[in-house]
C-alpha cells in the first residue's frame, strides 16, 4: 500500500501539482500551487471546510461535510455533531494559541477515518473513542494527553496511530497490542517508560519510529525486546531507542528484513553520565554486532552509541560493503567513545554523510577512505555528494594520502593516486575548534562550496582550484586564503 501511494505521490510530483520545499532533499514536504488549491476547494464544495465552523452560515452545508479542518484562535472550540464527517483535523496557525476542544464529542462522530487532535490543551482522550470503529487514523501528536483509554484496543481497522512528543504521556494501555491492522506506530520523543510486550503480534506492521527497548523497571509489566521485532517481517521503517537495555540474544534480529529501507539505532542520551563501566561498553558492542542490517537498507543512522568500537558489520572494508552496499545516506550522531570512523570509503552508493559529535576522534587518515592500499582505478566515496563533519571537539588533524604519496606544492600524483570524493558537491566543516589545517589532496576533489565554522585553531585555506563558495565563521586564526578557484 505505501509503495502505491508513493508512486501517486511521486507522480503528483512530476506533473507539478505538488512541488517539493527544497529544505527536504527526499520530497517528503510539498507546497501546492495557489490556483491549484483554488480549484480543487472548488471541487470540494460543501464537502470540505476549513476555518471555524462556527462561522458556516448554512445548516444545511454542515450536513453536507464530509473533512472539517478546524483553524480558530477563540479560547475554547466545539464541534457540532455531523453525521457525515469523515475527517477531523484540530489545527492553529503557530501565532494563535491553540483551542481547548470538547473532546467529549468526538466519539459521537462514528462514521470517522481520520482524526487529527493536534495541540498543548488537548488533555485528554475519552474512552468513548473505543467506538470509532471507522477510524484509520489517529493522530495525537504535540498534545499534553497523560494517558490512553484501554478502549483503544477496540479500533480495529486502525492503520496509522501517532503519539510523536506527547510530553506528558509515559504509559501506553496493554490493548494496543490488539490493533492486528496497524501499519505505522510513531512514538518518537515521547517519555514513555516501556512499549508493552506484544507489539510483534502486529504483522502488519510496516513504519515503527521511536520503539522503546525494555521493561518499565516500577510496576513490573514487561515491555518489548527484540526478539519482537524479528517476527515484524513487513517492516520498511525502523528506530529503535534505549538499546542498552536489550538482551544480547538478538543475533538475525535485522538481517532477515528484506523490506527495510530505513534504520534508527539509538541508546540513551547520557545513559552513563560519563562514567562507563568497561562492562556496560562491552554489552552494547555486541548487542550492536548482532543487528547487521539487511543490505538492502538505504538509510542509517547510530545515535548516542557509547561503544568503544563501531560494530563488526562496520569494522571493515568487506563486511561494511556487504552489510551496506545500497547505503545511501549515513548519520553517525554522539558515537563519543569511538577513536577511529569506520573505513566508509567503499559504500558504493552512499550521497550523504553526516558524523556529530565523535569526540573521541583526534586524527582523521586515509583509512577513513577504505581499502586505500589496492588498484590506483579504485575509488573512495565513488556517489558522495554531502559531507558533515561537526561537533567533533578533539579532532586536531586530517588527511586523504598516505604517508609515501606527498605532493610537491599540494600537486597530485594523479598518475599514482587514489580517487576520492569525485562527486562531492559541498562539505561542511562544523564547531571542530582544534583542526589544525584541511586534508593535503582536498585539491583532488571537484566540489562547489565548503563551509567551515568554528575551527578556532585553522590557519589556511588554499589550493582549492574547483572551490566556488566558501563561508567562513569564527575562525579567529585563519591567516592565508590563497590559490582558490584557479588564482
Amino acid at each position: 500500500m505505501e509503495d502505491v501511494a508513493k508512486s501517486y505521490y511521486m507522480e503528483l510530483i512530476c506533473r507539478s501539482f505538488l512541488q517539493p520545499d527544497p529544505e527536504y532533499v527526499d520530497m517528503s514536504r510539498c507546497t501546492i500551487n495557489d490556483l491549484l488549491r483554488a480549484l480543487a476547494e472548488f471541487f470540494a464544495g460543501d464537502e470540505s471546510f476549513s476555518g471555524d465552523p462556527q462561522e458556516v452560515q448554512s445548516t444545511d452545508s454542515m450536513k453536507k461535510l464530509r473533512r472539517l479542518t478546524i483553524t480558530s484562535n477563540r479560547e475554547s472550540e466545539s464541534i457540532p455533531h455531523l453525521d457525515c464527517l469523515r475527517s477531523l483535523r484540530l489545527w492553529t496557525p503557530p501565532s494563535f494559541n491553540t483551542p481547548s476542544l470538547n473532546t467529549q464529542v468526538v466519539g459521537n462522530l462514528k462514521h470517522l477515518r481520520l482524526l487529527f487532535l493536534n495541540g498543548e490543551k488537548i488533555e485528554n482522550i475519552p474512552d468513548s473513542i473505543g467506538g470509532l470503529v471507522h477510524l484509520r487514523l489517529l493522530d495525537l501528536g504535540h498534545t499534553c494527553i497523560h494517558n490512553l483509554p484501554d478502549s483503544l484496543g477496540n479500533l480495529i481497522n486502525l492503520q496509522f496511530l501517532l503519539l510523536n512528543k506527547c510530553k506528558s504521556l509515559h504509559i501506553l494501555p496493554k490493548s494496543i497490542t490488539k490493533l492486528y491492522n496497524l501499519r505505522w506506530l510513531r512514538i518518537l520523543d515521547t517519555p514513555l517508560n516501556y512499549v508493552p510486550k506484544g507489539i510483534g503480534k502486529l504483522e502488519h506492521l510496516h513504519h515503527v519510529k521511536g520503539l522503546i527497548i525494555g521493561d518499565s523497571g516500577d510496576d513490573g509489566e514487561e515491555g518489548c525486546n527484540l526478539e519482537e521485532i524479528q517476527m515484524l517481517e513487513k517492516l520498511s521503517y525502523l528506530s529503535i531507542r534505549n538499546l542498552e537495555k536489550s538482551s544480547i540474544k538478538s543475533s538475525s534480529v535485522l538481517s532477515s528484513k528484506t523490506h527495510l529501507r530505513t534504520l534508527g539505532l539509538r541508546c540513551t542520551f547520557n545513559y552513563t553520565d560519563g562514567h562507563i563501566q568497561q562492562q556496560e561498553m562491552d554489552k552494547i558492542v555486541q548487542v550492536f554486532d548482532d543487528l547487521c542490517p539487511p543490505p538492502c537498507l538505504e538509510k542509517l543512522g547510530i545515535e548516542d552509541y557509547f561503544g568503544g568500537r563501531y560494530p563488526n558489520w562496520m569494522s571493515s572494508s568487506t563486511s561494511i560493503t556487504t552489510a551496506l552496499q545500497e547505503l545511501i545516506s549515513l548519520h553517525l550522531i554522539n558515537c563519543s567513545n569511538c577513536p577511529h570512523l569506520p573505513q566508509l570509503g567503499q559504500l558504493p552508493q552512499l550521497k550523504y554523510l553526516r558524523i556529530d559529535g565523535a569526540t573521541a576522534v583526534v586524527s582523521i587518515g586515509p583509512e577513513f577512505l577504505g581499502n586505500y592500499n589496492v588498484e590506483p582505478t579504485e575509488i573512495a566515496f565513488p556517489k558522495l555528494e554531502t559531507l558533515v563533519l561537526e561537533n567533533m571537539s578533539n579532532w586536531e588533524e586530517w588527511s586523504l594520502i598516505l604517508s609515501g604519496e606527498e605532493e610537491e606544492d599540494n600537486e597530485p600524483e594523479s598518475s599514482k593516486a587514489l580517487m576520492f570524493f569525485p562527486h562531492l558537491k559541498s562539505i561542511f566543516i562544523l564547531k571542530c575548534p582544534k583542526l589544525k589545517a584541511l586534508p593535503s589532496g582536498l585539491n583532488r576533489v571537484n566540489m562547489a562550496p565548503l563551509f567551515i565554522r568554528v575551527a578556532h585553531s585553522l590557519s589556511r585555506v588554499s589550493h582549492l582550484p574547483t572551490l566556488e563558495v566558501l563561508q567562513v565563521i569564527d575562525c579567529p586564526m585563519l591567516e592565508c586564503v590563497e590559490k582558490l578557484e584557479g588564482d
